[in-house]
């Protein structure tokens, strides 16, 4: 039987192949991507803004409006609006700041508009349930302003 085994592995030794790995020429890989870079308190990146949905926008927002929610700059008014609660001392943040509270209302004034028309609600109406929407989904130590116009934190 050794013999056997032995002429079983020179059979599988045998036709075992040659697996080539290098490459005669370098591999190359072609990734195409559209970054957008901001730098906290700096100047916010463009990128067409002005063709973007108001879905689109606010959720472009979204990041920079929490990150502001999470160092307590901002915070939700019960008129459906952000509002710059406390003033960052840095001048390049607090003006990061302000352009992220415009950009946003701006947005959330427009979305007001076409789900208002849409609801067939006034704007108004629109806008006080979104606010309590948006203090019912806000986390805990994020402002919010009661429908009596107090602040707290959450």
């Amino acid at each position: 039987m050794s013999s056997a085994w032995i002429l079983g592995l020179a059979v599988c030794l045998g036709g075992c192949a040659t697996v080539q790995l290098d490459t005669p020429e370098p591999l190359q890989v072609d990734i195409r991507m559209k970054v957008d870079v901001e730098q906290k308190g700096g100047t916010m990146a463009k990128s067409g803004e002005g063709n973007l949905s108001v879905a689109e926008e606010r959720r472009m927002l979204s990041h920079q409006v929490q990150i502001l929610k999470n160092d307590h700059r901002v915070g939700e008014a019960a008129d459906g609006t952000l509002i710059l609660k406390e003033l960052p001392q840095d001048q390049a943040y607090a003006d990061y700041a302000k352009t992220v509270v415009v950009k946003e209302n701006g947005a959330r004034a427009k979305m007001f508009e076409e789900k208002a028309k849409l609801e067939g609600k006034s704007e108004a109406d629109y806008a006080k349930e979104f606010a309590q929407r948006a203090r019912e989904s806000s986390y805990p130590g994020e402002w919010i302003q009661e429908e009596s116009g107090k602040w707290r934190k959450k």
